[in-house]
């Protein structure tokens, strides 16, 4: 994969998450001004047990087979065993929530264990099937899959709700669109289900007992804070803190679309033995994965109670200050993300492994307190308290193994031009009052405005941006 390739394949990745991301966040609008707070909390409930059941059902298995696939073993028996292996996993998944049924409905608010299994299996085939795609080096035909899936649940979860379904008719719409994922990666792939063998599980085992830990700590970042919010709190506070986590989230799109595409690359170069290109690479990635985070912290700081009660409702509101803790929380998450992608594309996820403790049990540790004094404000605040501390490992030990060249004279002007932005806004907002969404938008759009047009006053990052532009034209 060339630099024209690794463009066109961040590119496509992107496009697909800020497809997913723009239905998602119309469709978490219309489901909170329709379902509230209370309803909504209790599907966001229904996914944070899914993301983490996920856990014990995977154990690291699809990264596995992902690697192993990128190295150049045999496919289809790789696959094949990443498939029996996955199966017995599963198997034991359902029988705890079989056995813990009753207790699981009533944290959740709603009789859904057994729709929370079928999700589970086709949650984690689909998944499969993906990484199996990113083994072959097709990473950017995943982004059609991603995106189907949107384009699946989001619309039916509307039309599920208009006909009265609730929360269940979401979950319905959840399923359905996982299975499209599934049927559709199957159909894509062009690998097939080889004879699992001993040399095979063994080898992905291997390398998976190194990926479990780090797989564990992105689904407790993703999930663990809403699960405690969920049993010190009220399904209301879970409504409004998802929806603030939401909102965060297109910030790094374009940095988990960069850490996804080089993953296998980084794996091909590890093979090899050839370092030098990694390094090259990392100066090159970082701005881009970063250069959204600045913005949208100081957009945050100005617009979170706007952004709240206008588009979901007032009762979002109570979840303004925890909006702008996990927007700066983005910049660490984002470090942290190709950090780790680079240390498991080097073979050492021994390392992430390392780091992911010390995150997996900050996070428990910090969200247990601050969740219990603080309600939701003290749920990011231990959320990016304990990411901090994991990127901070992280890029310590890719350290050990590549020069880090940091882009600091383009990393400031990008803090600097947020800080214009804001300021020029700021000025905007105390004379304009923001009373409607069109207002909002209004000041969203000329903020995005202001802040490409400081950016590109700066040579270095004009250049940067007219290049990458002409790698994906071309």
């Amino acid at each position: 994969m060339n630099s024209m390739d690794l463009a066109r394949s961040t590119l496509k990745i992107t496009a697909a998450k800020v497809g997913s991301l723009v239905l998602t966040f119309v469709g978490a609008a219309f489901f909170a001004q329709e379902l509230g707070a209370t309803l909504l909390g209790i599907f966001f409930l229904f996914q944070a047990v899914l993301g983490i059941s996920a856990l014990p059902a995977n154990l690291g298995t699809r990264i596995a087979v992902e690697k192993r696939i990128s190295e150049g073993g045999p496919a289809d028996r790789i696959l094949g065993t990443g498939i029996a292996l996955k199966s017995a996993l599963l198997a034991i998944i359902t029988g705890v929530i079989l056995l813990f049924e009753s207790h699981l409905n009533q944290y959740i608010g709603a009789e859904v264990a057994g729709l929370l299994i079928l999700a589970i299996f086709l949650q984690e085939f689909a998944g499969l099937m993906m990484n199996v795609l990113k083994g072959e080096l097709r990473v950017g035909e995943t982004a059609t899959l991603s995106f189907a899936y949107s384009v699946v649940w989001i619309p039916l979860g509307v039309l599920l709700v208009v006909l009265d379904y609730g929360v269940t008719g979401l979950i319905y719409a959840v399923i359905a669109g996982k299975t499209l994922q599934l049927l559709w990666a199957i159909h894509k792939t062009s690998v097939g289900i080889g004879r699992p063998t001993r040399t095979q599980a063994h080898s992905l085992i291997d390398y998976a007992k190194y990926s479990i830990i780090p797989e564990i700590d992105g689904q407790v970042h993703s999930w663990l804070d809403v699960l405690i919010i969920g049993l010190f709190l009220a399904q209301a506070d879970v409504g409004s803190y998802e929806v603030a986590w939401r909102v965060a989230a297109p910030v790094l799109l374009l940095t988990g679309a960069i850490g996804t595409t080089i993953f296998p690359q980084i794996s091909s170069w590890s093979a090899d033995d050839a370092i030098e290109p990694l390094e090259r690479l990392l100066p090159k990635v970082i701005v881009p994965s970063v250069i959204f985070v600045f913005p949208a912290f100081f957009g945050g700081l100005l617009l979170s109670e706007e952004i709240l009660g206008l588009i979901f409702g007032k009762e979002f509101t109570a979840a303004w200050l925890a909006l702008i803790i996990l927007l700066a929380g983005k910049l660490p998450r984002a470090i942290r993300q190709i950090a780790g992608k680079s240390l498991l594309g080097l073979d050492r996820p021994d390392l992430v492994t390392h780091a992911a403790i010390v995150d997996i049990i900050a996070n428990l540790l910090l969200n247990l307190v601050l969740i219990w004094q603080f309600g939701i404000v003290g749920a990011a605040l231990g959320t990016v308290l304990s990411m901090t501390l994991g990127t901070i490992h992280r890029t310590y030990y890719l350290s050990q193994f590549v020069k880090i060249t940091i882009p600091y004279n383009e990393l400031g002007w990008c803090l600097l031009s947020s800080v214009a932005m804001y300021g020029i806004l700021y000025i905007a907002k105390s004379t304009v009052e923001i009373n409607s969404i069109i207002h909002l938008f209004g000041f969203v759009f000329a903020g995005a405005v202001l802040y490409g047009v400081f950016i590109l006053l700066y040579q270095p990052l004009r250049v940067e941006v007219v290049e990458r532009t002409r790698a994906v034209i071309r």
